[in-house]
């Protein structure tokens, strides 16, 4: 007999705190049945060791069984994506994505040194005005949107076109009618930025991968169009997850005075904050066992559909010591806010970097802090992707 499922998510986000009923998922024997707003029910994995074999076991996939309506936040479940696709499709297009971004070692120091200098002139430039100062719009958002826009191919002027149809995918209380709006809007922008990458390259990844169309290993123009909207995802949940580190040292004063002290703790302070500040808020996308499956204790049948709940691992003490204190002496912190398995995501040693670029920015800053109240701050709650909208800080 099926337990009666439980409305999910269980409560409203509140700042970056973990849903405390996570902990008491992880503590009931097997899984938990949940409800979604949109699609079918679900079975909710909460367990570090249960999430991670969900995600590395290929008895489960992405792609629905017939009929099936994905379990999901949004009103419109995501189509015709890198992150909807199952092998051997998908390790096609993550192949081609990989020869396109080639993220070795020394691009990745050359970045570096390039976020590094961008750091310093914003941080000069908002140091030049009378405090308080907004991190966000003056220091987070604009580091991300320099580097990875050059990166990616993207003219900075038009930010503001992907950051909306960002809010139609990711929104969790937009009409269906608007996000198919903005989706449709994006893909027309997509369509031209490729054409015009094909008729005038340049030393970008979308102009990479547009060089490559029709060839051995390459992707046809509808996989392109597609793989290049998942791209522009990047920017805003880059520039997230840098705002998420800041808004943390900014409340938690020991740990900002810890890293001024004694700054060979900065690669694992970025881990540490990245575990730490739940990134999404819950669940993103589920996953279909293709037979008889036992996960955790329970039995999941051919064609029901998993949600695993990566900030729920990421605080499950089996896996971390103390998961809900900021430890910057982890030593081992083998967090799951970059996924696992198949579909990992491609960018850590980016998103490690510029984590550590802009929270090394701020150190030398003397008397940094907020300049309201935390309990002040504006959140956005509507959105999967956990987002403080605001950081005023003074100096």
């Amino acid at each position: 007999m099926r337990p009666e499922p439980l409305d999910y998510p269980f409560s409203q986000p509140s700042g970056l705190v973990v849903d405390p009923e996570y902990e008491h998922c992880r503590n009931r024997p097997g899984l938990t049945r949940v409800r979604p707003p949109y699609g079918d029910e679900a079975w909710l994995v909460t367990r570090y060791e249960d999430i991670r074999f969900v995600l590395r076991d290929r008895r489960f996939v992405r792609t629905p069984p017939p009929g099936g309506d994905e379990a999901r936040l949004t009103p419109l479940p995501l189509q015709d994506s890198i992150l909807n696709t199952d092998a051997p499709h998908h390790g096609r297009l993550r192949r081609a994505l990989a020869q396109g971004l080639r993220f070795n070692t020394a691009h990745i120091q050359e970045l570096e040194e390039l976020a590094g200098r961008e750091a310093r002139r914003l941080v000069a430039r908002w140091t030049a005005q009378p405090p308080p100062v907004d991190l966000v719009a003056a220091y987070t958002k604009p580091l991300t949107v320099a580097i990875l826009c050059p990166l990616i191919g993207i003219p900075r002027q038009d930010l503001a076109v992907f950051l909306d149809w960002f809010e139609g995918f990711a929104g969790t209380g937009l009409p269906p009618e608007v996000v198919e709006d903005r989706v449709a809007e994006i893909t027309r922008y997509t369509g031209r930025l490729i054409a015009d990458r094909r008729d005038r390259p340049r030393d970008d990844l979308v102009s990479r991968l547009a060089a490559r169309l029709g060839q051995d290993g390459g992707l046809n123009a509808d996989e392109l169009e597609e793989l290049v909207n998942d791209i522009l995802l990047a920017i805003d949940n880059v520039a997230t997850q840098l705002t998420n580190a800041c808004y943390v040292l900014m409340t938690s004063p020991r740990h900002f005075r810890e890293l001024r002290e004694d700054r060979e703790l900065l690669p694992q302070a970025v881990d540490e904050l990245l575990r730490y500040a739940p990134f999404p808020s819950h669940v993103t996308f589920s996953r279909y066992a293709t037979e008889d499956v036992e996960v955790g204790g329970t039995l999941v049948r051919a064609g029901e559909q998993v949600l695993p709940a990566l900030p729920a691992g990421n605080h499950d003490p089996a896996a971390f010591a103390e998961p809900d204190t900021l430890d910057f002496h982890r030593t081992a912190n083998p967090h799951l806010s970059f996924g696992h398995g198949a579909h990992h995501c491609m960018g850590p040693p980016l998103v490690r970097m510029l984590v550590k670029v802009a929270v090394a920015g701020l150190l030398d800053l003397p008397g940094l802090r907020l300049a309201v109240p935390e309990e002040e701050l504006p959140w956005r709650s509507d959105l999967i992707i956990r987002r403080v909208e605001s950081l005023p800080v003074v100096w």
